[in-house]
């Protein structure tokens, strides 16, 4: 895209992409907003070339860097080894003045929450927020998803949920909210845009989480597409869908920035 530099850099001993326009004497900001954005891809797969036109469309709609970690992925990488490389990259992102926004899709979303937690464990500063996309928070068998299973639309079935959370864990049990982050204490968590469809598989995951943050008294955004597949956010060039998507989080962004323009 016309503007939008990519480069390929490491952040915080992490390959990764960063993702931000071109430098302008216009800048109004002090500081660049940074967004962590973790893949998804059931812990297994995707990368920075499937989440790169969303990461490009979110940096030009907000002037803001996006990096995306090519954090390691299971089975050969199981829990926790991509939550320690994610955490090793919000300590670098600290480093540098300017709000820091946590993002993930699907179980990308799983790792950003968990992160947050990390986050809080080790009294480190917050970020300004979280992006949560078709989050995959509940990795157990029995997890409300698994038994609507909803795979008419749905490019898996509760099989392949399954195995994938079968490859992440491995020696972890899904009973561990570091691993099914639905299960853990949401207090304390920055503002939070959620997103999600009706028609997708991980549905009711996103619906629970809505309600614990309500319940938390979180300041939250839970904007619901009646009929998207899972993963439409990814193709902002080709779905409007995914257009009103970016839209939507870019306005969420700007609404609770630290930051304010001179």
């Amino acid at each position: 895209q016309f503007g939008i530099i990519y480069e390929r850099q490491v952040l915080g001993s992490v390959p990764a992409a960063k993702i931000h326009p071109k430098p302008t004497p216009s800048k109004t900001t002090n500081q660049p907003v940074r967004v962590l954005l973790t893949h998804g891809g059931g812990f297994a797969f995707g990368s920075i070339r499937t989440h790169r036109a969303l990461a490009t469309a979110l940096s030009a709609q907000l002037d803001a860097e996006v990096w995306v970690p090519e954090y390691s992925l299971s089975p050969e990488n199981p829990y926790p080894k991509a939550l320690n490389e994610l955490l090793l990259c919000y300590h670098e992102l600290l480093k540098s003045e300017g709000d820091i926004w946590l993002m993930g899709d699907s179980a990308g979303a799983n790792l950003t929450a968990v992160l947050m937690g990390l986050i809080l464990e080790h009294e480190l500063p917050r970020p300004a927020g979280m992006i949560l996309l078709s989050p995959w928070i509940d990795l157990r068998p029995n997890s409300k998803s698994n038994i609507m299973s909803q795979a008419a639309w749905s490019p898996f079935e509760r099989l392949d949920m399954l195995e994938y959370a079968t490859h992440y864990l491995q020696d972890c049990s899904a009973d561990d909210p570091k691993a099914s982050p639905i299960l853990a204490s949401k207090i304390d968590w920055p503002p939070v845009y959620l997103e999600a469809s009706k028609a997708e598989y991980l549905w009711a995951d996103s619906d629970i989480l809505a309600q614990q943050l309500k319940e938390a008294s979180i300041p939250h955004q839970f904007r619901i597409e009646e009929g998207a597949l899972h993963g439409w956010q990814l193709f902002p060039d080709l779905l409007p869908e995914a257009k009103r998507s970016i839209e939507n989080i870019a306005d969420f962004m700007r609404s609770h920035s630290t930051q304010r323009e001179e």
